[in-house]
Formats: structure tokens, sequence, C-alpha cells
């Protein structure tokens, strides 16, 4: 990633962190501080190939956001800083390289489950699921899935990607084009009120007067 990249995935997250301070602090601060170098070089230790250099940018602002249900909230309201679409919430680099081997996992048994003739039909350079070995989950729903970020060299480097593993979707659905398109779409939702894909962003007050981010579903 060069200095100008480096700089446009800074400017869209801070944009979208900006948003979140200013109308979902709750959100916001279940954000973590930064992950240290040696946590990150044990990330990439276990991957076996580097990080992506935006999900690196992303993980030296913030190691992911505090678990889920650490932050105390009414129970009609979603866990602070599940902010994400499908309400997903970043992952820190020790949780990425855990949940990276049930990915693997979940690849190998996709690939070891494939009939002679679903071979036929597909190519591996394109299946998600044949190359989930080459992705590394950076935030998690409450439900089973992964939003992931791409690794394969080639035209799908940095693409990223949900994928709803607990409802059976191995298929996966392209977000963005990169994390830095991810931020900017986000962003650009929250502050305009449109969607993002076919989801649409809310904020929703606890009893207690704080606001969430939620993104509500629509056909």
């Amino acid at each position: 990633m060069t200095d100008t990249d480096h700089a446009a995935f800074g400017r869209e997250w801070t944009r979208f962190a900006s948003w979140l301070l200013a109308h979902s602090s709750c959100d916001h601060a279940a954000l973590r501080g930064p992950a240290g170098r040696e946590g990150l070089d044990e990330l990439e230790s276990r991957l076996g190939f580097p990080l992506h250099p935006e999900l690196t940018a992303l993980l030296e602002l913030h190691d992911g956001t505090t678990d889920a249900g650490a932050v105390p909230a009414p129970r009609a309201v979603r866990p602070a800083g599940s902010f994400l679409p499908l309400q997903h919430r970043l992952c820190g680099a020790a949780d990425i390289a855990t949940m990276y081997e049930v990915l693997v996992e979940v690849g190998e048994d996709f690939v070891h489950t494939e009939s002679p003739d679903d071979d036929e039909d597909s190519d591996d350079d394109e299946d998600l699921a044949a190359r989930l070995h080459l992705c590394v989950p950076f935030a998690l729903p409450d439900d089973g899935g992964f939003a992931l970020v791409d690794h394969r060299p080639g035209p799908t480097y940095g693409h990223v990607y949900e994928l709803g593993i607990g409802s059976g979707d191995l298929d996966g659905t392209l977000w963005a084009t990169s994390l830095t398109a991810l931020f900017r779409a986000l962003s650009d939702a929250v502050e305009t009120g449109t969607p993002f894909l076919h989801y649409w962003p809310t904020t929703t007050k606890d009893e207690s007067g704080r606001a969430h981010l939620e993104w509500q579903i629509q056909p």
C-alpha cells in the first residue's frame, strides 16, 4: 500500500469513527487501543503470509473492540461495538488468529466434501469457499459467520466479503473491493441516511438514552 493508499484508508476510517463518536459514542468507546507490533508479528506467523496493508493499518489503530457483552447494555439493545452490518464487531489480532484456524477448517471441509461433478463446474480460483485458507477474518457477528479480507494474489486481493457460515452460506457476499472502500461506503451511508447494499443505517436508544448504530435489512 502506497502512502497515498494509506492516507485514503486513514481518511475513510476517521470519517466513520468520527460519526460513531458523535452519534453512537458507546460504540466508539468499545474500540480498543492499537495492536502491538509483537501481536501483529505473531498473527502473521500463524497465518503464514503477510497481512494486507489495510488490515494492518486498521489493527494499528484499534486491536478490535471489547468482547460482546463486556460493555453493559439493556437486553433489547445489541452489545456495544457491534456497529458493522449484521452486528459484526471488529476482532483483535489474537482473535483473528484463532478464527483463521476455524476458517481454514471450514474451507478444508468444503474441499473434502465437494463431489467430482461439482469440481467440473467450479473453479478454485473463483470459488470463495475453496480459498478460505487465503482469507483473513477481521469481524464477527453473534450468530456465526465472518467478515473477511481476501489475501489471494490477483484481482480479488484485498476484497472484503461477508460469509454467513451460521446459515450455511459459503458463497459469500462481496461487501467492498477494499477496506478503504468499505469504510467509505459505510461513512456515506451513515452521513446521508442512505443504504449500504441492502442495509439501512438507523440509531436506536437504550433505556439510559445511549444511541447505538443499527443496520436494518431491507428487501
